[in-house]
């Protein structure tokens, strides 16, 4: 791990350029504090240090911006930032937010700290692109101040995520086959096992590509990252059930893919994509195939299916609500792919 000297480029001192460094571990306690709320931030703190290894969480993948130490004080963290490594390739950012001015100084100071933090962050994870090829930032649409924060990191938005949510009962049958009109053929995947004789990866590597053509569901994000990476993050999703994904064919050609998920945590199924190429739109299937899809799951001890689409997508939000789905929250993406810069 870096060493950081308390007085070195890792202090923050106002009218100079605030620099980041790797959070050593003998301060990691103060900047889990500053990543977490709550009226014991300590115990939270503490809590989240016991449990990281658990969740896959690599405390040494955390860098702050430090107050100097004076004569009676050990340095202080100022800002952090915490990358949290993913399948497929994919690490997610979470940063600290300002605090009050009479404790931290000037919230503009501030905010300049918290860039710092997340552009070291991004150089380092540069360094590692057999682990992390795109780094990810979900803020809250009431933090005003983090989209230029995140903009002068070298971070670009892919628009607001609304996350909408349907109720679900207990159901216990599977539909049966339907007759989706001429030429398309609805079905589970089969496998993804590439060395199976009745691997459907390809396929769905091709539906994807396909709904990507024209897609307004943050379509920043085509291109950024292998369809490989993409595939990975998303059987990574809660408890993954290659019969609950489902692929779209016309004609025999692979033109789109409903990928639903279990998520035994929150009692849930997760719509982890749902996405049409140019010739399987226009024919209604997106809508008749999630409500087929959704009773297929219906057997899952679940309460409700949950998705997050792009508040920009106007059709793809009328089919959910076709459907029942309702939204509850929203955030704000931003991105970053790496080596920053590529």
């Amino acid at each position: 791990m870096t060493a950081i000297s308390p007085f070195g480029p890792a202090s923050s001192t106002e009218g100079t350029p605030p620099q980041a460094v790797r959070i050593p571990e003998t301060l990691r306690i103060g900047a889990c504090e500053r990543l977490v709320s709550g009226p014991d931030r300590r115990k939270a703190a503490q809590n989240l240090m016991r449990s990281a290894s658990s969740h896959g969480i690599d405390l040494d993948l955390m860098w702050g911006v430090l107050a100097p130490a004076d004569d009676s004080n050990s340095p202080r963290v100022r800002q952090t930032c915490l990358a949290v490594l993913g399948s497929g390739r994919t690490a997610m950012l979470f940063h600290s937010s300002p605090e009050q001015p009479k404790v931290f100084g000037p919230r503009a100071r501030q905010c300049e700290e918290i860039e710092a933090c997340l552009r070291r962050a991004l150089e380092e994870l540069s360094l590692i692109p057999e682990r992390a090829a795109l780094a990810q930032c979900l803020i809250e649409p009431r933090h005003k101040w983090a989209p230029e924060v995140c903009t002068g990191a070298g971070m670009i938005s892919v628009g607001e995520l609304a996350y909408m949510r349907k109720p679900i009962g207990p159901g216990v049958s599977v539909p049966a086959e339907q007759d989706w009109g001429e030429g398309i053929v609805v079905r589970p995947i089969r496998s993804l096992d590439r060395a199976s004789e009745v691997s459907d990866y390809e396929h769905l590597a091709r539906a994807l590509e396909s709904s990507y053509e024209g897609t307004l569901d943050c379509p920043e994000l085509c291109g950024l990252r292998s369809i490989h990476d993409i595939i990975e993050s998303h059987m990574a999703t809660g408890s993954f059930d290659v019969s609950n994904w489902l692929l779209i064919f016309r004609d025999d050609e692979p033109v789109g893919c409903c990928l639903l998920t279990h998520c035994p945590a929150s009692a849930s199924v997760e719509l982890v994509y749902l996405g049409l190429g140019p010739r399987g739109r226009g024919m209604g299937l997106g809508k008749r195939v999630l409500a087929y899809g959704i009773e297929r799951v219906r057997h899952l001890p679940v309460h409700e299916v949950t998705c997050a689409v792009d508040t920009r997508n106007a059709p793809a939000i009328s089919v959910y609500a076709s459907l029942g789905f309702s939204r509850f929250d929203s955030r704000i993406g931003f991105v970053a792919p790496l080596p920053l810069g590529s």
